[in-house]
């Protein structure tokens, strides 16, 4: 049996009963007003902190079958043999997507770099990607993301600046994670992605603040990755929500 494999006995209706009752036994006696009517009516991201603490800690590790073509694909690709025993998989969505395996040591550098040598041309707008930290809270250690299979990103974040993301408690791609896609997709496909739009990576930021997003700028200049404000929005400038 694959490490990655567990067999687990179900929970009786009993020992889910007994947890329901032990976490409201916790609730404090004395709440305080305002915080509550504030979360409920913010009942999405107050459930989504919730949700984050009981995922955390009780969530089973789901079994991830194509944890071998992604070490192959790490391994043709970076030049680099990687350990997916310890994969963290969030719960698939119900719709179609795809998954995006993202393991230690692969800095932003090194993936643009990957897709220099793939795609002949990439342009980027610093020389250092290091220097573009993630905002967002991903796992520790290797881990997927399931973004929506949309070669063009997510249409219904169209003209939505990282800014209204942030306030909304949208979780979307980092720049690394867009760059790997775009590696994975061309690597199975030889085609690439956003040929007319472009992926807004607010799950980063540059140093200055401002946020990368990344295209398939054609032949000439292959791809691209640029900048816009935080608060920069157009139609052509959508994000892709992230299961992570």
């Amino acid at each position: 049996m694959s490490k990655r494999e567990t067999v687990q006995d179900p929970l009786t209706a009993g020992e889910i009963r007994d947890l329901h009752v032990t976490v409201l036994a916790q609730m404090p006696l004395n709440l305080d007003s305002v915080k509550v009517r504030a979360d409920l009516k913010n009942k999405s991201a107050f459930g989504r902190d919730l949700r984050k603490f009981f995922c955390s800690r009780y969530a089973a590790r789901l079994e991830f079958p194509d944890a071998d073509k992604w070490a192959d694909f790490y391994r043709r690709i970076f030049g680099k043999e990687i350990d997916l025993n310890n994969l963290h998989v969030p719960a698939k969505p119900e719709y179609e997507c795809w998954p995006i395996v993202m393991v230690l040591n692969i800095s932003n550098n090194d993936a643009f770099d990957a897709c220099k040598k793939q795609f002949s041309k990439a342009w980027r707008y610093v020389d250092d990607l290091n220097t573009v930290s993630d905002v967002v809270k991903r796992p520790e250690g290797s881990y997927v993301v399931w973004v929506k299979a949309f070669v063009e990103a997510d249409p219904d974040l169209t003209n939505v600046s990282a800014e209204k993301i942030i306030e909304r408690g949208l979780n979307t791609l980092t720049l690394c994670e867009r760059l790997i896609l775009e590696l994975k997709y061309f690597d199975e496909t030889k085609r690439h992605l956003d040929i007319n739009n472009w992926t807004l990576c607010a799950g980063s930021r540059y140093a200055g603040g401002s946020v990368p997003y990344v295209s398939w700028g054609g032949s000439d200049a292959g791809l691209v990755v640029s900048w816009c404000s935080v608060g920069g929005a157009d139609p052509g400038l959508r994000a892709r929500a992230a299961v992570s």
